[in-house]
């Protein structure tokens, strides 16, 4: 772990994506971090800009790259799921931890990532939002404390260019729900509900998605019985909360041993995470 008066050199991977451009830009107002490299897939028309000016935060002399060289520091990739055994790959190459915040990775990405970890620290989740974090509490909770006669079902919503659905939050979200009530993730979460007669079974679990203009991102869980209904939400108004956690992170996984570490971790919301 660095001391207190080290920055954090920091690499953003996927540097021209929305999310990217955030993280660019936070990196160089956070006195505690230095951002030391900016990449983005070959072809890309970011490609050979500065990072600073892509980000919108002034020109940094610092050129977008589309070779991922860590060169030790940390990697923060929010790129696509087919690129991250690759930056895995260059990661333990270069001794460098890794930060995921791409969704919708297959199995050969988190393959790539759980073999990572045997060499470096490795933190991959499907949200860096503290509070999203804490909605994962609390949604466990409730589902323990109501049982079985309520009906749970998740909604989520995001912007119109998004490529995964559901979110992986949501489909998180989902499996912590099925964790604290004792519900199977595999048999009883669906994902769509359609059709003539298509009834509410027992311990189901539906995921719905929205697709809605610049919406930022909403997740809403609903615990549903008999007259009466609770409602646990998250709304995003900016990627920046995302782009914080995912920040605070990299600072927190900086010196890390090798491991797979979890997100509650490194937003101190784990037990043993100081």
């Amino acid at each position: 772990m660095k001391g207190l008066d080290e920055s954090v050199e920091v690499v953003i991977q996927g540097a021209d994506g929305r999310m990217g451009r955030r993280l660019m830009a936070l990196a160089h107002e956070d006195p505690a971090i230095r951002l030391v490299g900016a990449v983005d897939r070959a072809g890309s028309e970011a490609v050979g800009r500065d990072a600073g000016e892509l980000a919108g935060c002034g020109a940094l002399g610092l050129a977008v790259t589309d070779r991922l060289e860590p060169g030790g520091a940390v990697v923060i990739d929010f790129s696509v799921p087919s690129a991250t055994p690759g930056v895995a790959e260059a990661c333990v190459a270069a001794g460098s931890p890794l930060v995921v915040g791409t969704t919708g990775l297959d199995d050969a990405a988190e393959r790539a990532l759980t073999q990572a970890s045997r060499r470096i620290a490795v933190l991959s989740a499907s949200n860096f939002s503290l509070v999203v974090n804490v909605l994962h509490a609390l949604a466990a909770r409730a589902a323990q404390a109501l049982g079985e006669g309520f009906d749970i079902e998740v909604l989520e919503a995001h912007h119109r260019f998004k490529r995964d659905a559901p979110s992986g939050t949501a489909l998180a979200l989902a499996r912590t729900v099925c964790d604290a009530s004792g519900r199977s993730f595999e048999r009883d979460v669906r994902l769509e509900r359609h059709g003539d007669d298509v009834p509410r079974e027992p311990h189901e679990v539906t995921v719905q998605t929205l697709r809605i203009g610049d919406h930022p991102g909403e997740h809403t869980i609903y615990f549903a019985g008999l007259g009466e209904r609770l409602e646990l939400k998250h709304v995003s108004t900016s990627r920046d909360s995302y782009a914080v956690g995912a920040l605070r992170a990299a600072k927190w996984l900086a010196g890390r041993p090798a491991g797979r570490y979890s997100v509650a971790e490194a937003l101190g919301l784990a037990e043993g995470s100081a």
